[in-house]
């Protein structure tokens, strides 16, 4: 039989998992079994998984592997190598040196963004465009969220504001937040974490960061999502504020430096830089 007929075949005997719209990102298929109960895979004689063109239905070369991107309990992503074009869970788990595939739960991550569980004996289409991401739980319960109306999971009950960057893929002058429904979203902060353990799962949106406003006080760096603060306001941001002495603002250029009242309220956005205040006490100042 030619080379061609038996791909044909071969493509014939295979059926794709369609599933609901949510799940067609990624094509996983179901292992089909002969009489013996072994896996069967009929391949063509010039059959070798490499170089795939997603333009031809025909894989080439001979020498050439399928790149993945696999994370364990996190989002450091790390390239792992696959020599079948439509490998099984367990052989994905494998290419990153996790065994047995019982202990690990799997989850392919679409183009969408949306989580998609794989089982050990379940068929992975690695020449399907956005098939190549990877993330592996050794922990034995996992967490649901939603992140821009997309579902995630997660191995812990915290998760990094990280990883929700990572997975969100966001760009750096967009935040985080944990969106909460009839108040105000709460801004998950860079380096920080959100926790997974409450009831129910929770849900987390992207957006645009808050303009930060900054200001000096004792040559201290401070920052402010609000463009104005009052003196009190201000004091109420330095630890251990000594309530003998004056909060005095700097002057810029000919200006000369003077007393902030407590009620009196400083704009923090000007031209020439960030504001800078000083402790002074009370009986040396003027």
């Amino acid at each position: 039989m030619r080379a061609s007929a038996v791909r044909q075949a071969q493509k014939d005997s295979r059926v794709a998992f369609s599933g609901p719209p949510e799940r067609r990102g990624l094509v996983l298929q179901k292992p089909s079994r002969g009489c013996g109960g072994e896996r069967e895979r009929p391949l063509p004689m010039d059959h070798h998984p490499h170089d795939f063109d997603p333009d031809d239905d025909q894989p080439r070369g001979r020498e050439a592997i399928f790149r993945i991107q696999l994370a364990l309990d996190s989002v450091e992503f790390r390239t792992r190598a696959v020599d079948d074009p439509i490998p099984l869970g367990r052989q994905i788990l494998d290419a990153g040196g996790l065994r047995p595939p019982e202990a690990f739960s799997l989850y392919a991550i679409l183009p969408s963004g949306d989580f998609e569980d794989v089982r050990p004996d379940e068929e992975i289409d690695l020449r399907a465009k956005g098939a190549e991401r990877f993330i592996a739980f050794s922990t034995d319960r996992l967490f649901r969220a939603m992140l821009n109306g997309r579902p995630i999971v997660w191995g812990a009950a915290a998760i990094p504001e990280h990883a929700l960057r990572v997975l969100s893929g966001i760009s750096g002058d967009e935040a985080v937040y944990l969106e909460v429904r009839g108040g105000t979203d709460q801004l998950i902060p860079e380096g920080g974490s959100a926790d997974l353990g409450g009831q129910g799962a929770e849900s987390f949106i992207t957006a645009l960061k808050p303009k930060l406003y900054v200001f000096f006080v004792n040559g201290i760096r401070y920052e402010s999502n609000q463009r104005s603060l009052t003196g009190l306001q201000i004091k109420a941001r330095v630890a251990n504020w000594d309530p003998s002495h004056d909060l005095v603002l700097e002057g810029y250029g000919h200006d000369p430096d003077r007393v902030i009242a407590d009620d009196e309220s400083v704009d923090l956005d000007v031209e020439h830089g960030p504001r800078r205040f000083s402790s002074v006490p009370k009986a040396n100042f003027g």
